[in-house]
């Protein structure tokens, strides 16, 4: 385990540039990745199947683009009974926690006179992107799909790469199904993504995409921004453990080697200030690892002076997961400005949140919690701003509407105003 000490450090920016904590940099494939986004605008659904014959290996022409309802109806008998129930339970929690963000349409009126507000509309159609090919993560289908339905979406279009036999996962199967979910497609990778932004003859286009996926994903995402929205865009999995020498060293490294287990480049860090927890920490580290830690990323620890510079530092990491297990977390979590998912003491495992608790796992990574919010209800809503005015709010606001329209050279902006204040004969 590599180990940092911050005493070596003027500046605690440099401790996250040598242990290579990089602010998302949107490297990685781009030109491929247009090509395919370029390619699936050009040819549809052809290019859709000629791409995941190229990257999965699959041929789409017996079973189609379209998981059929048959299908999606059948999934239960795939999957055992714990399963599903497991399913069902962690929805409960999730729905639970989700309900909590909805907002409301208000209006007000004010001391002008006028009324004025925000309309709060759910998104039309929304696609969501749920890894799979060689896995299935059907706990991301559950907290992509249950805040959209929240939130009110009216349509739901989910992309889920194929096995190598062009089947679906089942288990993502399932928990679609449960969730009440028709339109899914065998589709994976950047296609997936600009299918769903630009549309073919089978797949309508969407509002907005969510969900995590590789670097082609992401590179995809960042490509058709605009054109609609995304949600954001995801690097490897992160951790920081902020602890004391109180911490049950056996604990922490579970913590760290579960998020290492992620792959694909995922990150576990311990910052403490006790050299004896780093030392107790890498050793149960090795037991939990095995043999696969050749295989994985390596962890890192850094030696801080105090829990008021580890708190600065883990300001600076903006880590995906914090698990904080000091001997006083709540004051230890008031330093604590940036995270997408905090686990306070030993009894919080970031499982919880993975899974069940009810929190949403789909987080900022790579920085990004010094800015963005786990993914939420919030995220398939949008926010429209009402004004009705009338003659007395005018008379107090059009003065100023012509000044400043007129400081800016805009005279039409003053002229639309003084119409209205005056009439068709404004002086």
């Amino acid at each position: 385990m590599k180990v940092w000490r911050c005493e070596d450090y003027a500046d605690l920016a440099r401790v996250r540039e040598d242990m290579g904590w990089d602010f998302w940099s949107g490297e990685g494939p781009v030109e491929e990745v247009r090509a395919i986004i370029a390619q699936v605008a050009r040819e549809g659904d052809r290019a859709l199947c000629e791409l995941t014959r190229r990257f999965d290996g699959v041929d789409l022409s017996a079973k189609g683009l379209r998981v059929a309802e048959s299908e999606l109806r059948k999934a239960g008998e795939r999957v055992d009974a714990s399963f599903a129930d497991a399913v069902r339970a962690a929805a409960r929690s999730i729905t639970t926690f989700h309900r909590k963000q909805s907002w409301e349409s208000l209006f007000w009126d004010t001391e002008d006179g006028a009324r004025i507000g925000q309309m709060v509309r759910p998104l039309g159609r929304v696609g969501i992107y749920v890894p799979g090919g060689g896995a299935s993560y059907p706990s991301t289908a559950l907290m992509t799909v249950i805040p959209a339905k929240v939130a009110g979406v009216h349509e739901i279009a989910v992309c889920v790469p194929p096995g190598r036999d062009g089947d679906v996962n089942p288990y993502t199967l399932f928990t679609l199904q449960h969730l009440g979910v028709g339109e899914v497609y065998r589709l994976g990778g950047a296609q997936a993504i600009a299918a769903l932004a630009l549309g073919t003859e089978t797949v309508r286009p969407v509002e907005k995409v969510v969900g995590p996926g590789n670097i082609y994903v992401t590179l995809a995402k960042k490509e058709v921004f605009g054109r609609v929205g995304i949600d954001m865009l995801a690097g490897p999995s992160e951790l920081v453990v902020l602890a004391d020498a109180t911490a049950d060293a056996e604990l922490l490294a579970w913590e760290m080697s579960a998020q290492l287990e992620h792959g694909g480049g995922a990150r576990a860090c311990l910052v403490t200030t006790s050299e004896e927890t780093i030392r107790r920490v890498e050793k149960a580290l090795a037991r939990c690892l095995g043999g696969e830690a050749g295989r994985l990323a390596e962890p890192t620890a850094v030696l801080v002076r105090d829990l008021a510079e580890g708190a600065r530092l883990v300001d600076i990491l903006a880590p995906e997961h914090l698990v904080i297990n000091t001997e006083d977390v709540t004051g230890t979590l008031s330093g604590i400005h940036n995270a997408g998912a905090v686990f306070l003491g030993a009894d919080s495992s970031v499982a919880l949140g993975d899974y069940a608790v009810g929190v949403n796992h789909v987080l900022p990574t790579k920085g990004a919690a010094r800015y963005a919010s786990p993914l939420g209800v919030y995220d398939f809503l949008k926010r429209t701003n009402i004004v009705f005015s009338n003659p007395k709010a005018n008379r107090h606001l059009g003065p100023l509407v012509e000044t400043l329209a007129r400081v800016e050279g805009l005279i039409n902006h003053a002229e639309a105003m003084r119409h209205r204040i005056y009439g068709h004969e404004a002086p």
